[in-house]
């Protein structure tokens, strides 16, 4: 799961028949805590649409058109009939919701990834009661899973997180491998050098094929960087400014609150407080907290 400038092909997975993430049609909507190991699990589409949360380790998600880095204290959002990739570390805890794509609000294109908010947190700690037998006539339980699936449009608001896009024609995967694993010095000018192109039809490609620019996408790859150095690697704000690029903390604080709603120290703080969720199950008392070692 480290970085590298090796181009990336997207691969249609073959459905894994051990896939812990499965939840067939004739399940009822419902949320489980999953520890799958250290394992790679392919899915060529789910019945249901499905949010990973992660209490501990790490995930690695494939899609067609991109990738995503989960770090504890965030969760993703996977389509129904999307197909995936999962890569897990060995110990990877997570709490999976099923939900019926009926009633689920979703207004994004593909999977995205969000931080773990408080009512999130409570809300799936509390639904954890209602696991994979539960009854699919309980009127609570169907109400509270339609609730979940309406608040998504919500959660997954916030800007585009930890995805790292493949893209499709030669020189733009070039051009992502090189800034990949080059934040600290990357410019659209060296980007193109490495991608044997120009600057002009770079910046074509990344608005055709990715539909942003190459500051938005700059932007963005800096950014996840920096969450999952200052998260996972306990990076200082300092140090994680000049890893991905930034002269000044001053103006790494500001980009950074513009694109996370929250300065990088009340992330961090935010992160270390919230990488669990409660285990109301079956009326019990909140479960301890998991202390992650990533």
């Amino acid at each position: 799961m480290k970085e590298s400038d090796e181009l990336i092909d997207w691969t249609m997975p073959d459905d894994d028949p051990d896939n812990p993430f499965r939840c067939g049609d004739p399940l009822p909507e419902c949320v489980e805590r999953v520890e799958p190991g250290k394992a790679v699990i392919g899915s060529r589409g789910d019945a249901k649409n499905k949010i990973l949360c992660v209490e501990q380790g790490r995930l690695k998600l494939e899609g067609p058109h991109g990738q995503w880095l989960l770090l504890p204290a965030h969760m993703v959002f996977i389509p129904h009939s999307r197909p995936y990739r999962l890569y897990t570390s060995a110990d990877a805890v997570v709490v999976v919701a099923h939900l019926g794509a009926q009633h689920t609000v979703w207004q994004h294109e593909g999977c995205w990834a969000a931080p773990v908010s408080g009512l999130a947190r409570e809300m799936f700690g509390y639904a954890l009661r209602w696991g994979r037998e539960r009854a699919d006539d309980d009127a609570v339980a169907n109400a509270y899973f339609q609730a979940l699936g309406l608040l998504c449009k919500d959660w997954f608001e916030c800007s585009r997180m930890m995805w790292i896009p493949f893209g499709e024609s030669p020189a733009l995967k070039r051009a992502i491998a090189y800034t990949r694993t080059r934040l600290d010095s990357a410019t659209i000018e060296l980007a193109a050098e490495a991608a044997g192109t120009s600057v002009r039809t770079l910046r074509r490609y990344f608005q055709d094929e990715l539909g942003m620019s190459w500051r938005r996408f700059l932007q963005e790859l800096r950014m996840a960087r920096a969450i999952e150095l200052m998260t996972r690697k306990r990076l200082s704000v300092t140090q994680t400014a000049l890893e991905v690029g930034f002269n000044s903390v001053a103006a790494f604080t500001l980009a950074f609150s513009s694109f996370t709603g929250k300065t990088p120290s009340s992330y961090t703080r935010d992160f270390l407080n919230e990488t669990f969720i409660p285990n109301n199950a079956m009326g019990s008392p909140m479960g301890s907290r998991i202390e992650s070692e990533v």
